[in-house]
């Protein structure tokens, strides 16, 4: 799959059908196994919406720790007092929140259907 996303890999295979149907060659002959064909198509990286979710709020807690250095430091405030005894339980409870929403995210977000698949459902 090599990073694509469902449509482009839809779409390729979409153009080599159209052209063995034109030419009427099989396409193994002109374009060579799967597997070479493949090996042409950039390897990307794959950034799915879970990961986002999991960056976001990996970045937040990072922000809540520089917070609480901050007010530590320049303006003598202890967060302590608003958040209990333990400084960076809500940093660690939103690093677990994040990736415990980004799996699910990941988990059960329905695969797209490439549109020679919804062409034949029609």
């Amino acid at each position: 799959m090599r990073g694509q996303s469902e449509s482009e890999i839809a779409e390729a295979l979409d153009e080599v059908r159209a052209h063995e149907a034109a030419t009427g060659t099989p396409a193994e002959a002109e374009f060579g196994t799967a597997e070479e064909y493949a090996k042409q198509f950039p390897k990307q990286k794959r950034r799915t919406r879970g990961k986002a979710i999991t960056s976001i709020s990996t970045a937040l807690a990072v922000a809540y720790v520089l917070l609480v250095v901050v007010l530590m430091l320049v303006f003598r405030v202890d967060i302590r007092d608003f958040v209990g005894p333990v400084t960076l339980l809500p940093a660690a409870g939103l690093v677990l929140v994040g990736l415990l929403a980004g799996f699910l995210t990941d988990y059960f977000q329905p695969a797209q259907r490439s549109s020679a698949a919804r062409s034949a459902v029609r």
